[in-house]
């Protein structure tokens, strides 16, 4: 973000082969450079150029697909430029509309950067650039951000260190200069999409260097980013974070200070247009070391800013609030992605949790390390991630996911091929200090820089979270006499199985043998949630009934009614509308009844059903 002008570099090989008080020199000095390094307007604009170009870039590892955003008119790539530092907004009332900002570098010749742009209309499958926004002023430190209604905001700072806001009502394809809005350095903004009395609010946070307000670091907007209360203090020096707020509306800020402490800040009534804000809260957080910067992949930049999310589900997660950061750990654990977590609303914090699942103590870089959180209280973090390359020069996308608050994380999975951030440097530098990530309840959208065209360039990617596969915890002999078998039984297709009996079934419309599983599902809202049962019965004139339990209706649905078969098959019942009804908000819990009666009165006492495996599959 802001040009910095360092006469040394320190590698993560060199900061783990450091002593603690060569170390501590160190950050103190380059400390000492952020704190008066500014986003300077060093270079004029590059000189008009014939424009070469090759094709638009896409790259795939596995399932996920990188497609190129800075494209020009006919989707080509255009060679010798830059593009790094994207931040992206996703309409939710439409999430195939996109927009995506960045700083663009017409040539790598040049510092002079403006602000590009590009919008896609199809959930990222192809982008449409439009010119940068005020071309040939120079302008950096992108941020966009979107009301519930799906009107987009562009938030950019220009060489005079104020920033300006942007407003497009066509999700990205054109925006309208708003005017001044007070801001920064490092700003970043949110906008209250909640039913609050905030809502519709815009909130800007910036640093203290490059700092027209004396050190007053907080602004907000109540009409739509057209005008900005003057700036205030905050409780605490934080810089280098973003910020969000709960379903109530109460605004939460996060971040480091110069001196290395991390904070969490809390206003309760930012949100009331009549008074100026105060904030009635400020912790410290323990994040397990200290901000990444310096790194020698980024020399110029940060290791990642402080990413703070607040929950706004309605699960058992709800109302958490997330800090994450790539964290210098001291010694050969220069960049690990850390998370902590406060369930009572900011006023205590837990311990820190280490998302990057490699082995520790290796010196690998773990940079750039960003999170998001879905509406059904998912949480997802990417980063770049070093761990495949000897010498740490090539890094890699990485993703991860949380569905029990943070607590645990899924196993780290790479989204993109290994690139090379030391190419395709502009005249500084850095390829940025973040990427951009929104959530939804199925996956991610990540917006990133790499150099995959051997130049600094932006792409997305659609990242989907597997589903998640939950077994039968309990049983219930709802009717019948089990003759064998128990949980385990129900754990898997084997020759383990369920049996349960009844005899004599005087009346046709009897259900002789009902059997009761339950499960828990770490998802609460999840998009699709199924059932699997694979069973038999000792006469194929019974009809078999699948039931869920609907916890918002307090009974059971019946989903499925079929004749039974005497050798085992597969019954798959699926729901994709509203299955949040089926889990319960509280628990998690997911509960099926199956049922077997006679198409007409059966005199058999030996009349069975044959139960080989329950399970649900959880899509989030």
């Amino acid at each position: 973000m802001r040009l910095i002008h360092l006469s040394f570099v320190i590698g993560a090989a060199i900061l783990g082969g450091m002593g603690a008080t060569a170390q501590d020199s160190n950050r103190e000095r380059l400390r000492e450079e952020w704190k008066g390094g500014h986003e300077e307007m060093r270079d004029p604009p590059a000189p008009r150029r014939i424009q070469r170009v090759s094709p638009r870039r896409e790259e795939t590892i596995a399932a996920f697909t990188s497609v190129q955003v800075n494209v020009n008119g006919q989707g080509q790539n255009i060679l010798g430029d830059a593009a790094n530092e994207p931040s992206m907004t996703v309409d939710p009332t439409n999430p195939n509309r996109i927009a995506v900002g960045w700083r663009q570098f017409d040539s790598v010749s040049s510092n002079f950067r403006q602000a590009g742009n590009a919008f896609s209309m199809d959930g990222g499958s192809s982008w449409t650039m439009p010119t940068v926004l005020t071309p040939g002023t120079f302008r950096s430190d992108p941020v966009l951000a979107t009301t519930k209604t799906g009107v987009f905001h562009y938030n950019s700072l220009q060489n005079s260190f104020f920033t300006d806001e942007f407003r497009s009502l066509n999700q990205g394809q054109t925006y309208t200069l708003l005017g001044p809005a007070t801001g920064g350095d490092k700003q970043w903004i949110t906008i209250d999409t909640t039913n609050s009395q905030g809502a519709g609010h815009i909130y800007q946070w910036w640093s203290t260097a490059g700092n027209n307000y004396g050190g007053r670091q907080f602004s907000r907007s109540t009409d739509g980013g057209s005008t900005w209360m003057n700036p205030i203090f905050l409780p605490s020096s934080i810089v280098w974070g973003t910020l969000d707020v709960n379903s109530n509306g109460d605004l939460f800020l996060g971040g480091t200070t110069f001196s290395d402490v991390f904070r969490c800040i809390r206003s309760t009534n930012a949100k009331n247009p009549a008074v100026t804000p105060t904030f009635d809260l400020n912790r410290s957080v323990n994040m397990g070391g200290v901000i990444a910067f310096g790194l020698s992949v980024n020399p110029d930049g940060l290791g990642g800013q402080c990413n703070t999310v607040v929950d706004r589900s309605n699960g058992p997660t709800a109302g958490n609030v997330y800090m994450l950061c790539s964290i210098d750990r001291g010694g050969a654990n220069p960049a690990d992605v850390m998370m902590n977590r406060s369930t009572d609303g900011g006023n205590t914090w837990g311990s820190p949790v280490r998302v990057n699942n490699d082995a520790a103590g290796q010196g690998k870089l773990h940079w750039f390390g960003s999170l998001a959180v879905a509406p059904n209280g998912r949480l997802d973090a990417v980063w770049y991630d070093t761990r495949n390359s000897a010498n740490n020069t090539l890094s890699q996308l990485y993703h991860s996911y949380s569905l029990d608050g943070g607590v645990s994380w899924s196993a780290n999975i790479a989204i993109s091929p290994a690139f090379n951030t030391l190419v395709g440097f502009p005249n500084q530098n850095k390829i940025g200090d973040y990427i951009g990530i929104v959530s939804d309840n199925v996956g991610c959208r990540v917006i990133y820089a790499a150099t995959f065209n051997g130049e600094q360039d932006v792409y997305f990617v659609r990242i989907v979270a597997a589903p998640q596969d939950l077994p039968t915890g309990s049983f219930t002999i709802v009717r019948g006499l089990l003759l064998s078998g128990g949980l385990a039984s129900l754990q898997q297709v084997d020759s383990d199985r369920l049996v349960v009996q009844r005899g004599f079934v005087p009346n046709s419309s009897d259900a002789p043998i009902q059997v009761a599983v339950e499960g828990v599902s770490p998802v609460t809202a999840p998009s699709q949630l199924r059932f699997d049962l694979t069973a038999q019965a000792s006469s194929g004139s019974l009809a078999q009934t699948v039931e869920l339990y609907n916890f918002a209706n307090n009974g059971y649905d019946i989903l499925d009614v079929r004749q039974a078969t005497v050798t085992d098959s597969t019954t798959t019942v699926t729901v994709s509308a509203n299955a949040f009804q089926y889990v319960d908000p509280g628990t998690g819990t997911v509960r099926a009844k199956v049922s077997y009666k006679p198409n007409a009165p059966i005199q058999s006492s030996n009349y069975t059903a044959s139960l080989n495996k329950t399970s649900w599959v959880a899509t989030p």
